[in-house]
């Protein structure tokens, strides 16, 4: 069991370990049983070491007056694209004001309109490229190389706006129908926004390093789900200060040497002391431990939190290896509107109509270089299951021989031997699934939702994963909340991975989700990872 000694001057004792901002559990004595109240984790400053050492913090005395009203903690990707919007948005508002009348352009309807185009161009390009997704935010390197990608195709739409669509929506300005002011136009709001962007990047690491957006989670619970937490809590860097609590706090008996060390503070008084944001219960046996002290915290104002909830939330995921079929049905979640099915149908037929259309030269000469390339047809279609487990034919661009499954279906291997020189290219740049437009238009699929997997696969993977036949509750997808955060699978564990991430989808389903999933899919193109 985890725990730290409490003394007589209200200190905690706290257990510092290695990786950066964060905690290890001791290896060497898994349930540390010698150790009785609580664990606190260790700060961000903490000097790391290979092995577990023990300190005594100092905590303030617990408030008198109940703590009714949470401690507000800003969210460090929204504050972001906040500082974003101001910073890229007054930078163009101070140089256009000076700058506009050279650019000829005419008055204040059409300044405000490319100021207006460009901002949000960017901002939707910043996002569409995972620049206020964890990763970017805790690492400089992956930010910094995101952002120029991100704002030369923003630059290069917004090109396209001002010399194809604003002729038609100012007849009377001219600067619209020279290339070269047009040019001029995306230069200077492209530079402006590059330079707002990494001055916003710069001023979010200082209020990391200053734990601005740093939330105090109080987890009650030193088994294994507490461990889980622990593991999952690495990837949070600086966003997160977790500090352990037995699950002796909720018994109404003492722990062993209670006596020795003094009482066992409430729970309530831990969430003071600490200043807590959020407890998270991750009791292995719920039976041991009453809850009534928890609920005295919730209303106070204190946030309750079930772990499957919490592991939920920070994963992006429904963790089979974890999951309570009970807290799955008693949950919100599951509901698909009649009108959302709709709006989600109208939304297919409009992409895939302009997304075909866009795409007609590209797959022109794709489907001349597959020609070229190997013999065989250059349209292939494939077995697919989908919403109510039908089986439907998924057309694709020929990416591999056509001796490819002489010796039966099997997943792709890393550098797999079948797959051509144009097929190789073809399947990095997801070009191949282009064919798949047509499914969208009939039907077979959506623009959003689980891949569509094969009916020998379906059939092995629904005996060995549990709850694997929930993916057929929706329409199969051209791209996927799995496809955005996990890599191409190739066995059962990466399966089940993206089952869990498929689970959640349809568990949290919404179109602004299905939005942001289509705009993240460029992420996945641009920077393809694990593509077989």
């Amino acid at each position: 069991m985890l725990g730290a000694a409490h003394d007589d001057r209200g200190s905690v004792m706290s257990l510092d370990g290695v990786s950066q901002n964060n905690t290890h559990l001791s290896a060497s004595a898994p349930h540390l049983t010698k150790i009785d109240a609580f664990v606190r984790r260790s700060a961000a400053n903490d000097t790391p070491s290979r092995a577990a050492r023990y300190r005594v913090v100092q905590l303030p005395e617990p408030s008198a007056a109940p703590r009714r009203y949470p401690r507000y903690v800003p969210a460090a990707n929204v504050s972001q694209a906040l500082l974003d919007i101001i910073l890229i948005g007054g930078a163009q508002i101070a140089v256009l004001s000076l700058i506009y009348s050279r650019l000829a352009l005419g008055g204040l309807a059409e300044v405000s309109a490319v100021f207006g185009i460009s901002i949000v161009i960017s901002m939707v390009f910043l996002y569409a490229t995972g620049c206020y997704r964890r990763d970017a935010l805790l690492n400089r390197t992956a930010a910094l190389s995101r952002i120029p990608t991100a704002l030369a195709i923003s630059g290069l739409v917004l090109f396209l706006y001002l010399h194809y669509l604003f002729p038609i929506l100012f007849p009377s300005a001219r600067v619209f129908l020279s290339i070269s002011r047009c040019v001029t136009i995306t230069l200077v709001g492209t530079g402006i926004s590059l330079g707002a962007a990494i001055v916003s990047r710069n001023v979010v690491r200082i209020l990391l390093h200053n734990d601005v957006f740093r939330r105090r989670i109080l987890v009650v619970g030193t088994g294994q789900r507490a461990r889980h937490i622990e593991d999952l809590s690495r990837a949070h860097g600086s966003l997160q200060e977790i500090h352990f609590v037995s699950e002796d706090v909720l018994s109404h008996s003492a722990p062993a040497g209670g006596e020795a060390l003094g009482a066992v503070p409430s729970i309530g008084e831990l969430a003071d002391r600490l200043d807590a944001d959020e407890i998270i219960v991750a009791v292995d046996d719920r039976n041991r431990v009453a809850l009534d002290s928890l609920l005295t915290c919730k209303a106070r104002g204190v946030p309750v939190t079930e772990f499957n909830s919490f592991v939920e939330r920070q994963t992006g995921r429904v963790e089979l290896a974890w999951l309570e079929l009970p807290w799955l049905i008693h949950t919100p979640g599951f509901q698909f509107r009649l009108i959302d099915d709709a709006v989600k149908r109208m939304m297919d037929i409009a992409f895939s109509l302009t997304a075909l259309v866009i795409s007609l030269p590209v797959l022109m000469v794709a489907m001349i270089a597959i020609r070229l390339d190997s013999a065989g047809p250059v349209i292939y279609r494939q077995q697919r299951v989908t919403r109510g487990g039908r089986v439907f034919w998924l057309y694709k661009l020929r990416s591999m021989r056509t001796d490819a499954e002489q010796n039966g279906a099997k997943w792709a291997d890393q550098n797999d031997p079948r797959i051509t020189k144009v097929g190789m290219f073809l399947r990095r740049s997801r070009l191949d699934e282009i064919p798949q437009l047509l499914n969208i238009l009939k039907g077979d699929m959506s623009v959003v939702g689980p891949r569509p997997e094969r009916p020998c696969f379906v059939e092995d993977l629904s005996r060995q994963l549990r709850l694997y036949d929930l993916r057929h509750t929706v329409r199969a997808g051209l791209t996927g909340w799995a496809q955005i955060n996990y890599h191409y699978g190739a066995s059962l564990e990466d399966a089940q991975r993206k089952l869990e991430y498929d689970l959640f989808y349809i568990k949290n389903f919404s179109l602004l989700r299905d939005l942001g999933i289509m705009l993240q899919t460029l992420r996945v193109v641009l920077w393809p990872e694990g593509v077989r």
